[in-house]
């Protein structure tokens, strides 16, 4: 837009908030003011009386003493519960076997285990042997890590753990 346009349309505008003005401030002086009579002021209010709403008794300052007690700075949200005790997991018994080795047999692998007796045994998934005290079943030969049930414990051993 160009300046004389934005001149012209600024001129306008404050000459509305001009006349604006001068008309309420003569309106303000000339304006007519209607005043009520004591009469027609009594009558009113009479009118407003009997409507027939009653203002509803107030309750005794006595029941507001049990309130006047009670300590505000409370929070207003019930706190959460207290965290449940630690889970308190029993020890895993002890397994006394130790892995050897591992191997591949008929394209089943294999592990070689030295057990509390001192022998050396030869086993596949699923076979048991005798711990001391209990049995222990294979439930997973990795690599050269073995997984054993025990006690209804899972237990993994690796090749050289413990020798």
């Amino acid at each position: 837009m160009h300046i004389l346009r934005w001149n012209t349309i600024l001129f306008v505008a404050g000459s509305l908030f001009w006349y604006l003005a001068a008309g309420l401030l003569l309106y303000a002086v000339f304006a007519p003011v209607k005043v009520e009579s004591e009469e027609e002021m009594s009558i009113r209010q009479a009118a407003l009386q009997n409507t027939g709403t009653k203002k509803a008794e107030l309750p005794s300052i006595a029941t507001f003493a049990t309130v006047w007690h009670t300590p505000l700075q409370m929070p207003v949200f019930d706190a959460p519960p207290p965290p449940p005790p630690p889970e308190i997991k029993p020890e895993p018994p002890k397994l006394n076997a130790k892995l050897m080795a591992t191997a591949v047999d008929r394209g089943q692998p294999t592990a070689m285990l030295k057990i509390p007796s001192g022998r050396f045994v030869t086993l596949r998934v699923g076979e048991t042997f005798d711990n001391d005290p209990g049995t222990a079943r294979i439930v997973a030969i990795d690599g050269k890590q073995v997984t054993l049930q025990f006690e209804g414990f899972d237990e993994q051993i690796t090749i050289g753990m413990g020798q």
